[in-house]
């Protein structure tokens, strides 16, 4: 899939089943061989782990849908380039179990295969999610 328009439809589509909290839905635009990293140190919070395979990457979608809420979602910007795409973006984010909020500034890199989300590396302020994360 090297559609920018079909891209684009996609990264769109996942990212509004995860700020609903459609679990199903975020993980019927996950290739079966998935892979997703939030960039950092898994040693630093549990949250940095860093799962392969849809199963996998099921379980840790369902821990940060239950724990991170997500709100004031802007897109800053969405680039396409073949079967790569970088999505930057900004929220608030509450932790659930904290009850603690705060802004972040995200930007993503997707690689797409056979019209799935194949990997995802989410780059954010990892001191800041450690701090809103931590008991």
């Amino acid at each position: 899939m090297t559609d920018r328009a079909a891209v684009e439809a996609l990264i769109r589509n996942a990212y509004a089943a995860r700020h609903r909290g459609d679990l199903d839905a975020l993980m019927g635009y996950m290739h079966p061989d998935c892979s997703y990293r939030l960039a950092g140190g898994p040693q630093v919070a549990a949250v940095f782990v860093q799962p392969e395979g849809q199963a996998a990457v099921r379980e840790q979608m369902a821990g940060l849908i239950a724990t991170y809420v997500f709100s004031d979602i802007e897109e800053l910007a969405l680039t396409v380039d073949g079967d790569k795409a970088t999505l930057h973006w900004r929220a608030n984010v509450e932790c659930r179990p904290t009850g603690r909020s705060a802004a972040f500034e995200i930007m993503d890199i997707f690689t797409i295969a056979d019209g799935k989300l194949k990997s995802l590396t989410q780059f954010t302020d990892t001191a800041g999610v450690a701090r809103l994360s931590s008991p």
